[in-house]
C-alpha cells in the first residue's frame, strides 16, 4: 500500500563502544545520512557485548528505512505526545 512504502537504503557507519567504569555507551555515526522522523535504521555487524574495560570502534553497516510522507506526518503529530511516557518512571 501507498501509506506503508518503505525505501531501503544501506549505508556505512561507525560503531564506537565503550564499557568501562567511567562511561557504558554504544553510539552509531551514519555517514551521509540524515535520519528523520520516522525512520528507522538497524545497524549490522555490531557485537552484542564488549568485555568490562574494553573501548572499541568498529566499521559497519546499517539498513535505514525512510518513512512513507504519511508515516512522516502522523509521527510528527503524536510525537509530542508520546514523550510523556518517558516521565511514566518510579523510583522507590
Amino acid at each position: 500500500m501507498w501509506f506503508n512504502w518503505q525505501q531501503k537504503v544501506t549505508v556505512p557507519c561507525t560503531i564506537d563502544l565503550e564499557r568501562t567504569h567511567e562511561h557504558l555507551h554504544a553510539h552509531v555515526d551514519l555517514d551521509g545520512v540524515f535520519v528523520e522522523p520516522g525512520d528507522s535504521v538497524l545497524v549490522e555487524g555490531a557485537p552484542d557485548s564488549i568485555e568490562y574495560g574494553q573501548v572499541e570502534t568498529r566499521t559497519g553497516h546499517a539498513t535505514v528505512k525512510r518513512a512513507s510522507r504519511l508515516r512522516r506526518w502522523w509521527v510528527r503529530l503524536i510525537g509530542p505526545f508520546e514523550v510523556y511516557e518517558l516521565y511514566d518512571v518510579g523510583f522507590e
